[in-house]
Parts: C-alpha cells; sequence; structure tokens
C-alpha cells in the first residue's frame, strides 16, 4: 500500500501545478494582439499586416507591424493586451 502511496502522490502533485508558457508562446500572443489591433485600425484582415516582436522592457514588449508601406509600433503588456500604438516613421 505505501508503495502505491508513494507513486501516485507524485503524479497526483504534478497534476495540480500549472504549467508557465514558455516565452516564445507568450511572444506569439502578443504579436497576435498587435496584428489584431493594428489590423482593426487600419480596417483590412489581418492576414494582410506582418507583425514581428521586437523587445521588452518593464514588462512592456514592443512589436512593429507593418501594413503595406506603414509601420506601426504596439505597446503590448505580459498578458498580451495592447495598451497603445504609435506611427513612427519607416
Amino acid at each position: 500500500m505505501r508503495a502505491i502511496l508513494c507513486l501516485i502522490l507524485p503524479c497526483a502533485l504534478a497534476a495540480c501545478m500549472e504549467a508557465t508558457p514558455p516565452p516564445d508562446d507568450l511572444r506569439q500572443r502578443q504579436e497576435t494582439a498587435c496584428a489584431n489591433a493594428i489590423a482593426a485600425h487600419v480596417n483590412r484582415p489581418t492576414a494582410e499586416v506582418r507583425p514581428r516582436w521586437l523587445s521588452e522592457a518593464g514588462g512592456l514588449a514592443t512589436v512593429e507591424t507593418w501594413d503595406g508601406g506603414r509601420r506601426h509600433l504596439c505597446t503590448v503588456d505580459g498578458s498580451a493586451r495592447v495598451t497603445g500604438y504609435s506611427h513612427p516613421p519607416a
């Protein structure tokens, strides 16, 4: 009985632990959030904009997104929520 308990307890504890998403997953979600925000901003389908994660500082990521020849920079937080965007020169 004790041997079975020793086998079941680690499995039960592992099931209770929440997995942390890898950083690449967060970057992908931040790119997607920026792409969606810019697509809505320029009234184009999301497939027509190209996001690219650039950097992170202070818990905020900067994602560059192009629609045609226009460049947009999004600020995206750690929950993949766009907190703002700008139109810097290309």
